[in-house]
């Protein structure tokens, strides 16, 4: 017996659909796959699937990272163990209880940093 499903191999939607029929994540049409071809559609959805999660695991390890807002480093403690609020830079000596957490940001402001640096010298 012949199956429908969504030819993407990048579409996470992997449910049975009719003939004729779109696929509601991506729009393409369904296909007939042969049994043996079906398994092999499945599997390569699969790898997409999981590459999928293992992205948005290193996401959330690297948004859960702090930097330093002035230099970008990830050189920082708390300044006071009882006060975790106010935080210190071990490369800049920034203190304050401001703190990034976001990579993408952190990078521009290392790039910045950088070239600040280079113009005093």
């Amino acid at each position: 017996m012949p199956s429908w499903t969504c030819p993407n191999t990048k579409c996470a939607y992997d449910k049975q659909l009719q003939l004729g029929q779109n696929c509601p994540l991506c729009g393409e049409q369904a296909k007939e796959f042969k049994f043996s071809e079906l398994g092999d559609l499945w599997k390569l959805k699969w790898d997409f699937k999981k590459s999928i999660d293992r992205a948005k695991k290193k996401e959330s390890v690297l948004g859960s990272r702090k930097f330093c807002p002035k230099c970008g480093s990830t050189n920082i403690n708390f300044l006071v163990f009882y006060r975790p609020s106010i935080w210190r830079c071990l490369d800049c000596g920034y203190e304050g209880a401001f703190i990034v957490e976001d990579g993408r940001l952190a990078e521009k402001i290392q790039k910045r940093y950088q070239s600040d640096k280079g113009r005093r010298i």
